[in-house]
C-alpha cells in the first residue's frame, strides 16, 4: 500500500510540479524537537501566483496561509476588467479585490471558487535592517535573495508620504511587483514588493520597494468584514477526458474545512474525494465556471451541487457562509534556561 501511495505521489508531482499538501505534510514533531525553516527556493514557488487581466500578466501575488487570499500590488489590479489568478499548477480562477490600501498601493484578492492548498503566514512582527529575504523576480524564474538594506520614505498613492518602506539590496526588478518578501530566519512574509510613485522627488528613482508587514496585517484585518460566500472546500480541476468516469471533467475535492459549509453537507475530500460536476444546474469543469455560479450569491444562500462519489451521483445542498477569520498568531515558547 505504501509503495502504491509513493508511486501516486510521484505521478502527481510530475504533473503538478509539486506533490499536493497531503503528500508533503511531514510527521508531527515531538515536544522540544527542532522544526527547520523551509528554504525559500522550495517554499516561494509554491505560494506565488500570477495575476492576470484577461490574458495579460500584470503582477505576482502571494497566497496567505489559512484564508487562501492573495496579496498583490494595487496598481496592477485596480483597473483590471477580467481579473484572474494563475496558481502554481496552472489552474486559473476568477478573482476580485476585497480590500486595498491606496496610499501604500497594496491589494487583497479572493478567488471566486476554491483556493490553493499552500500559503505563507504573515510574520508576527516587523523585520530588521540587514535581515535576509527572498522574492520571485518574474513568472517562472528562479528565486532571488538579498537583504533589507534600510528604511526609506517615498510618495505613495494620493501624494501620501509613506515612511518605513524597505529598500532592498539588490533592488528587485519591476517584474517582481507583487512578490512576497520571504524572511529567511522565520519562513514568514515580512513585506511585499511594490513600485513607488514615478514622480516622487523623495526616492529620486523608479525602483521597487518593500511594503512592511504592519501595513499588510492591517489590510488583511480590514478585509475580515468583507468576507464573501464560502464553500469550505479545496478543489483541483479534472481535465475533460482524463478518465472514462469523468469524461467531461469536474472539480475533485481534495480537502474539506472541518466546520465549513461543505462539511455540513457531508462532502468528502482526499485523493479519491468527491467530484463536483455541476452547480446550480450548470456544468462546472473549472474553478472559474464554479465562480460564475457563486458570484451573485450571498452568505446564507444555498447552492445545489451535483456530486459523483464512487459509482453514484447525487445532489448536495450547501448553505454558504463567510470564511472564518484566521487564528491569531501564537508566540513561540520561551526557551528554558540552561542553568550555566
Amino acid at each position: 500500500m505504501e509503495r502504491k501511495r509513493a508511486v501516486l505521489v510521484s505521478v502527481l508531482a510530475a504533473s503538478l510540479g509539486a506533490a499536493p499538501a497531503w503528500a508533503q505534510r511531514p510527521a508531527r514533531p515531538g515536544p522540544g524537537a527542532h522544526v527547520p525553516v523551509p528554504s525559500p527556493h522550495d517554499r516561494l514557488p509554491q505560494v506565488t501566483v500570477n495575476v492576470l487581466d484577461g490574458h495579460e500578466a500584470r503582477a505576482r501575488g502571494v497566497v496567505l496561509q489559512d484564508t487562501g487570499r492573495i496579496l498583490t500590488a494595487l496598481a496592477s489590479v485596480q483597473d483590471a476588467h477580467a481579473l484572474h489568478v494563475v496558481y502554481p499548477d496552472g489552474r486559473i480562477d476568477r478573482a476580485r479585490v476585497v480590500a486595498s490600501d491606496p496610499a501604500w498601493g497594496v491589494a487583497l484578492l479572493e478567488g471566486s471558487a476554491g483556493r490553493w492548498v499552500e500559503g505563507l503566514r504573515l510574520a508576527d512582527r516587523d523585520a530588521r535592517v540587514r535581515d535576509e529575504v527572498s522574492w520571485v523576480p518574474m513568472a517562472g524564474s528562479r528565486v532571488s535573495s538579498g537583504v533589507l538594506r534600510r528604511r526609506r520614505s517615498f510618495v505613495g498613492g494620493q501624494g501620501t508620504l509613506l515612511r518605513d518602506a524597505w529598500e532592498m539590496d539588490p533592488i528587485p526588478a519591476n517584474s517582481a511587483v507583487g512578490s512576497a518578501l520571504y524572511h529567511h530566519a522565520t519562513g514568514a512574509l515580512v513585506g511585499l514588493v511594490v513600485p513607488p510613485d514615478r514622480e516622487s522627488e523623495i526616492t529620486g528613482a523608479d525602483v521597487a520597494f518593500g511594503v512592511p508587514v504592519p501595513v499588510l496585517r492591517a489590510l488583511v484585518d480590514s478585509a475580515i468584514a468583507a468576507a464573501r460566500p464560502w464553500l469550505g472546500l479545496v478543489m483541483v480541476e479534472l481535465p475533460p477526458g482524463e478518465s472514462v468516469r469523468f469524461a467531461t471533467g469536474g472539480l475533485r475535492i481534495t480537502s474539506v474545512a472541518p466546520e465549513g459549509p461543505g462539511a455540513a453537507a457531508r462532502l468528502r475530500g482526499g485523493p479519491n474525494g468527491d467530484v463536483i460536476v455541476a452547480a446550480g444546474g450548470h456544468p462546472v469543469r473549472t474553478l472559474a465556471e464554479l465562480g460564475d455560479v457563486l458570484e451573485p450569491l450571498h452568505n446564507g444562500d444555498t447552492v445545489v451541487l451535483r456530486v459523483t462519489r464512487g459509482g453514484a451521483t447525487f445532489d448536495a445542498t450547501v448553505t454558504l457562509a463567510a470564511r472564518p477569520a484566521p487564528s491569531p498568531p501564537q508566540d513561540p515558547p520561551t526557551p528554558a534556561a540552561d542553568g550555566n
